[in-house]
């Protein structure tokens, strides 16, 4: 589960960081947008490789560390990010908040969250494919 919850965490850190650089990009939005979708094909691929570990257990706990791994980092990951900003925020002089640029931070958490939310759809779409291919050879015999 904190192998999955890791994956998750590593796909949040690599869409925030696709979508940090892409934001510098204002002649070459293709870059931009094979980049985003080469990371969820990398990341998904992640999420099926390490979520296949636990192909010995039954279904229904392989959905609950899925789900809880998921939720782990949806809820934990903007209380990593956000909570120092929020104290360093309340500290500073007024003048200075704008430099830690709040609102472009919960963008891009928002969005990376989002898109790894997506990434375990499609890598539990994928795991159920791949684990009725192999009950299906496995059901045709030699």
């Amino acid at each position: 589960m904190l192998a999955l919850a890791a994956a998750n965490v590593f796909g949040a850190v690599a869409f925030a960081g696709v979508y940090a650089a892409g934001s510098r990009l204002r002649d070459a939005p293709a870059v931009f947008i094979a980049a985003v979708l080469l990371a969820f094909v990398g990341v998904t691929a992640l999420w099926v490789y390490v979520e296949q570990w636990s192909r010995a257990l039954e279904v229904i706990r392989r959905i609950g560390r899925g789900v809880i791994a998921l939720l782990m980092v949806l809820i934990g990951l903007p209380m990593v990010v956000l909570m120092p900003l929020f104290w360093l925020e309340s500290q500073l002089p007024p003048e200075a908040v704008p430099a830690l640029h709040l609102g472009s931070v919960m963008a891009l958490l928002l969005v990376s969250l989002a898109l790894v939310v997506a990434t375990n759809i499609a890598g539990a779409l994928v795991a159920t494919g791949l684990g009725i291919l192999r009950r299906w050879r496995a059901g045709r015999g030699p």
